[in-house]
This record gives C-alpha cells, sequence and structure tokens, in this order.
C-alpha cells in the first residue's frame, strides 16, 4: 500500500510538473512573439495577428501594458472551436470576447462551431458582426438546436461578402428582398451551402453580386425546381448538389464569364439573351451522381442541351465522369454537331478519378477510360482545330500535364497496366 501511495504521489508530481512546462513554454513563446512583433510597424503588426485566430491573439494582452489592448485594434475576430477542448468553453470566450468595447473597426468576422449550436450565440455573433457594419461574415456550423434559421437579417450595407455553410438545411431570412432593394447593396460574394431557397427569384436583392456559390441548397419553391439568378453583374456562378434535383436554371446573367456545374444530374439552362451568355469565358462541368442503364439516354439529352445553352465558352472543363457518358454515344456523336463555336482550350481532367461505380453495370478502369478520349474530344473541338488540349492525370506531379493541339497529343501515363498511349484525334 505504501509502494502504491508513493507511486500516485510521483505521478502526480510528474504531471503538474508536465503542465507547468507547458506554461512556461507557452509563456515564453509568446513573449517571444510579443518581443518579435514589437519591433514592426503598427500597421505590420495588426496583419499578423489578423491572420491568428483570436484565441492566440487575446493571449498577448497579458504580456505588458502597451499590449494589453492591442488585440481591440485588429481588424479581424476569428472564433474556431476546434481550438478549445470544450465547446461551452468556447461558447463563453466568444460572449466575453463580444463583450469588450472595440478600439477599431472590425473588416471581418470568422465563426466555425462544431456540435449543434443554439439560436443564442448565433444571435450574438450575427448581432454583433452587423452592428460593428463587418465587411467579410463567414460562420460554418454542424446544425443548428431549434431555430433552423440564419439569423442574418433584413438588412446590411455593408457587408461586400457572406458565407453561411451548415451540414444541416437551413433558411435565411433575406429571401424576398425583390430586384428595386438597396438592403445588401454592396454585397458582391455569396457562398450559400445547404440553405433552403425558399423565393423563386432569390438573389435579385443583391445588386452588386459578382461571384455566387450554391453547395446542395435545397429548393421549397411551390409547383417548381427551377433556380431563378437574376443578377446583371454576376461573373461567376458556382453550382454543387446531389439530392435535391433542379429540372431548370433560368438565367439573367448577361456579365457571366464563369460557369461550374457539379451534381447528380444536369440542369436545363434558359437565358434571357437568345444567343446565350455572350461574354463567357469558361464552363467546368462534372457528373457525381449514379446513373442507371435506362437514364443513360436521358442524361446524355440533358448534358447535350447544357452544351448548346454554354456555346460561346472560350475555355471547356470535363471530368472523367462526362468522358465516359459520352463515350456510350460515339457513334452519335460521330454524327453530331458540336455546339462549341469559338473554344481555345480544352481541358480533360482524371486527377479525381477512383473506381466508383457512376454507371450501373460499367466500371471502367483509367486506361480503359483514357482510350475513350480521341473520340470525345473530336467531337468537342470539331469547330476549334487549333484549340489548346490538357490531360489531367491522377498518377505522378499533380502539376503535371499533357498539352497538345487538336490533331494530336501523346502522353506516358502512369495508369493501372502502365501502358503508353497515344491519342490522336479526329
Amino acid at each position: 500500500m505504501a509502494i502504491k501511495r508513493i507511486r500516485k504521489q510521483q505521478t502526480s508530481t510528474q504531471i503538474q510538473t508536465i503542465k507547468t512546462l507547458r506554461v512556461e513554454q507557452e509563456t515564453t513563446t509568446t513573449t517571444t512573439m510579443a518581443d518579435m512583433l514589437t519591433e514592426l510597424p503598427e500597421s505590420l503588426q495588426l496583419h499578423i495577428l489578423s491572420l491568428l485566430e483570436t484565441k492566440h491573439v487575446f493571449k498577448t494582452s497579458i504580456l505588458s501594458k502597451s499590449w494589453a489592448s492591442r488585440w481591440t485594434y485588429v481588424p479581424v475576430l476569428n472564433f474556431s472551436s476546434y481550438s478549445f477542448k470544450k465547446l461551452n468553453e468556447f461558447d463563453k470566450f466568444v460572449f466575453n470576447t463580444l463583450s469588450v468595447p472595440r478600439s477599431a473597426s472590425l473588416d471581418k468576422l470568422t465563426f466555425k462551431r462544431s456540435g449543434i449550436c443554439s439560436a443564442k450565440i448565433l444571435n450574438n455573433v450575427f448581432g454583433y458582426a452587423l452592428s460593428q457594419g463587418v465587411k467579410e461574415l463567414d460562420a460554418s456550423i454542424i446544425r443548428s438546436r431549434k431555430d433552423k434559421s440564419w439569423p442574418i437579417g433584413p438588412t446590411s450595407d455593408t457587408l461586400t461578402s457572406l458565407k453561411l455553410s451548415s451540414n444541416s438545411y437551413m433558411g435565411c431570412s433575406f429571401w424576398g428582398l425583390g430586384p428595386g432593394s438597396i438592403a445588401f447593396k454592396n454585397l458582391t460574394n455569396l457562398y450559400l451551402k445547404r440553405v433552403i431557397i425558399t423565393d423563386p427569384d432569390p438573389f435579385s436583392g443583391f445588386p452588386a453580386l459578382k461571384k455566387l456559390t450554391l453547395v446542395c441548397c435545397n429548393l421549397h419553391i411551390d409547383g417548381t425546381n427551377t433556380l431563378n439568378v437574376h443578377a446583371p453583374l454576376l461573373s461567376e456562378l458556382t453550382i454543387f448538389y446531389y439530392s435535391q434535383y433542379v429540372n431548370r436554371c433560368e438565367l439573367n446573367t448577361p456579365n457571366l464569364e464563369y460557369f461550374e456545374c457539379r451534381g447528380s444530374n444536369f440542369p436545363r439552362l434558359q437565358t434571357r439573351d437568345p444567343d446565350g451568355l455572350p461574354v463567357l469565358e469558361t464552363v467546368v462541368i462534372d457528373y457525381n451522381g449514379f446513373c442507371r442503364e435506362n437514364q443513360r439516354r436521358e442524361t446524355f439529352d440533358d448534358l447535350m442541351m447544357l452544351f448548346n445553352s454554354l456555346h460561346n465558352a472560350k475555355s471547356l472543363v470535363v471530368y472523367s465522369s462526362v468522358v465516359q457518358l459520352l463515350s456510350y454515344f460515339g457513334d452519335e456523336l460521330g454524327n453530331r454537331c458540336s455546339p462549341f463555336r469559338e473554344l481555345n482550350c480544352l481541358k480533360v481532367d482524371f486527377s479525381h478519378f477512383y473506381f466508383q461505380k457512376l454507371f450501373e453495370g460499367d466500371c471502367v478502369s483509367l486506361s480503359g477510360l483514357l482510350r475513350l478520349v480521341p473520340g470525345v474530344k473530336g467531337y468537342l473541338l470539331q469547330k476549334s482545330q487549333d484549340a489548346k488540349c490538357t490531360m489531367v492525370y491522377p498518377d505522378g506531379d499533380p502539376n503535371e500535364e499533357s498539352t497538345s493541339s487538336s490533331s494530336h497529343a501523346s502522353k506516358r501515363c502512369k495508369c493501372v497496366q502502365r501502358n503508353t498511349i497515344k491519342l490522336v484525334g479526329k
């Protein structure tokens, strides 16, 4: 018993010693960092501190009197629960930090929380950010406990960038603003993940919107599965969806230059301009669904219609799944006329290729899929004989690419069978 008691005391002493050493090490590191920062101009100090989590920036307040309120001048608040052991400690830190008066304007606030998030802390964070006239607001949670809606409020004339991300579907209170609204007159960048869209014209209330990203958003509009994007200044549109089927996408975006579509189906695009999208530069298309054998024809037809709507593109990026789908109708492609009239660049990307059965009854190896490229490439570049063609492969250097004209291309590919494959276009 005495021996056990002595060992227990030794273990307790060792643990306490380790904790003391850790505190001393953290203090020494922070002090050293503060000494280095002190020698820098104040603007550079604040820039460096703005790159850190607020938890670490706050620790500098204990170094000296000159550093006591320095953290309140940092124009960025970066809250992340992933650097805390307990969520209640994180919530308490957020509440305490937001209760301290600031000494300078707030440009950006980032809030990332794991677990189930209460409506109270969301309301507190969003209310504080908007009251401070924040320009960039980035919020990411797993899910909300009761109120399944982002408390963004009906107006904010200072926001330029808004990112709302959740692992469960949540609503928004800013839908229904209408095309004449100036509530978000300076918002140029909008990112929404798993947000429920209930307005048939959801983006007309953002007159300055230039970049829009929709990830797995859910349409809850009576009688239609049509996504309406009315944004005259929009130049970049990215749509990712895997579960909610979008039948049609109506675009009133005369300045759209970049369009990216990844998902479980290809939406049918409608544009106000009879000539499509007049200034379109780059198109990226990927397919991530599971296509049954009896659905191939319908999926192929949808892809052809999407191509027709994007015929003004100058640069086209297609992934391995698109190549595989097109190859099922190789004979038909030989008799079709390519809709792309002015392609300067075609990229066929196999970097994400893996052995997943995206198409029922068929599992193609990489080497087998590469043999299908010439026919697909010949169709896409039918009217663009001088276009640059780039192949991206999954093995080797991720930056390694193979480039050729539309008439020929060759590359030694590290594929399943380690074969040398020569690609010859039509």
